[in-house]
C-alpha cells in the first residue's frame, strides 16, 4: 500500500476549515441586531406568527456570550499583543493597491529624511523637525548619561573608556556603550549609504578643484604612468626616416595591365633616364597640342570673319533687288493711270 501511494503520488490534505474567534462573530451579530431591528420596525402588514426554529443568527450555543465577553476582557488586559494580532490580521485585509500606494510614500519619506540629514534640502522649505532642537534635547540627555555613567565606574560597576564623538569631543563611557555607539554608527554609515543610492539627486563628487589649478600630474606622473610611457617608446619603430627608396615591380604582380602602362627599369639609373624621356615627350606633346588649338582658334576666328561678310554681302544684294522690284512698280502704277 505504501509502494502503491509513493508511485501514484501523496494524496492532497482536504482544505482546513478557517478559525473564526468568538470577536468575530460578536462584531457580526452586533453589527447585524440594529439591522435586523430596524427592518421590523419598519415593517408594514399583518403580525406573522412567532418563529419557533431557530433563526441563522441566533446563538446556537448557549455560552456564546460569556465567552465572548470574556474574550473583550482578555483582549483588554493584554493590550499590545493582542494589537500586535490584529494589526496583523487588517494588514491580510488590506488590498494591494493601498499597500502599494503606502509603500511609494514610505520610500519617499525615507528619501526626504536622507535628503535632511546631507544637509541637501534648502532654507525655503519648511520642515516639521525642528533638527537643532532635537540635537540640544539629545546632548542635554547624553551629558546626563555620562554623569551616570562616571557614577557607576566609582562604584565599580564598569571599565571607563575614552570615546571620541562625531564633534571631535573626548567622552568617558563604558565598554558596552562604546560598543554600542559604534555600532550605531556603522549602522548610520550603511543606512546612509542605502538611502543615497535609493535618492533622485546624484552625490556631490569628493574630489573637486575650485579655482585656477595647476594639473601637475601631466608633468609629474606617477611611477606606473611613466613604466608604461617607457614601455611603449621601447616598443616605438627607430627605422630610418624616410624609408628606402621602393618602386613597383610589375613581374611580382599578375594583373591585366592597360595601354598607357610603362614598366620602368629596376636600374636606378636607366630608371631616371627613362623618367626624363617620358618628361621630355610630355612637354613635347603639351607644346603641340597648344600650337594645335591656336591654330584651331584662328581658324574659327577666319570662318566667322567670312560668316559675317557673307551676311553683308547677302543683305545688300535683297536691298538692291528690293529697289529694282519698287522702281518697276512705280513705273507700272504711272503707266496704268
Amino acid at each position: 500500500m505504501n509502494s502503491s501511494n509513493n508511485l501514484n503520488g501523496s494524496l492532497k490534505t482536504r482544505n482546513k476549515p478557517k478559525e473564526i474567534s468568538s470577536t468575530n462573530v460578536l462584531n457580526f451579530t452586533s453589527a447585524l441586531s440594529p439591522l435586523i431591528s430596524s427592518a421590523r420596525t419598519t415593517s408594514v402588514g399583518r403580525p406573522r406568527p412567532s418563529q419557533k426554529k431557530p433563526g441563522i443568527f441566533s446563538a446556537h450555543n448557549k455560552t456564546l456570550k460569556k465567552r465572548a465577553a470574556q474574550d473583550l476582557t482578555n483582549v483588554s488586559s493584554q493590550g499590545l499583543s493582542k494589537s500586535k494580532n490584529v494589526g496583523a490580521l487588517d494588514i491580510e485585509n488590506v488590498d494591494e493597491e493601498k499597500l502599494h500606494r503606502s509603500k511609494r510614500k514610505m520610500e519617499a519619506k525615507a528619501k526626504a529624511y536622507a535628503q535632511m540629514k546631507r544637509n541637501e534640502v534648502s532654507e525655503d522649505t519648511e520642515v516639521l523637525v525642528d533638527f537643532d532642537r532635537k540635537w540640544a534635547e539629545r546632548q542635554e540627555m547624553g551629558f546626563d548619561l555620562d554623569s551616570d555613567s562616571g557614577a557607576e565606574s566609582v562604584n565599580g560597576h564598569g571599565e571607563m573608556l575614552e570615546y571620541e564623538d562625531e564633534f571631535g569631543r573626548v567622552r568617558l563611557k563604558t565598554r558596552s556603550e562604546v560598543e554600542k555607539l559604534e555600532r550605531q554608527k556603522k549602522i548610520a554609515l550603511m543606512s546612509t549609504e542605502e538611502l543615497g543610492r535609493m535618492s533622485a539627486r546624484p552625490e556631490m563628487p569628493s574630489k573637486i578643484n575650485y579655482g585656477d589649478t595647476v594639473q601637475s600630474m601631466a608633468f609629474n606622473p606617477d611611477e606606473q604612468i611613466a613604466a608604461r610611457m617607457e614601455e611603449l617608446a621601447k616598443k616605438r619603430d627607430r627605422s630610418l626616416t624616410p624609408p628606402e627608396m621602393r618602386h613597383y615591380e610589375a613581374d611580382k604582380e599578375v594583373r591585366t595591365k592597360g595601354v598607357g602602362f610603362f614598366n620602368f627599369s629596376k636600374d636606378e639609373a636607366i630608371r631616371n633616364e627613362e623618367m626624363r624621356a617620358l618628361e621630355k615627350e610630355r612637354i613635347e606633346t603639351e607644346t603641340r597640342r597648344k600650337e594645335r588649338e591656336e591654330k584651331k582658334k584662328e581658324r574659327l576666328l577666319e570662318i566667322e570673319e567670312r560668316r559675317k561678310t557673307i551676311q553683308q554681302k547677302r543683305a545688300k544684294k535683297q536691298a538692291d533687288s528690293f529697289l529694282d522690284n519698287l522702281d518697276l512698280e512705280l513705273k507700272f502704277a504711272e503707266a496704268s493711270k
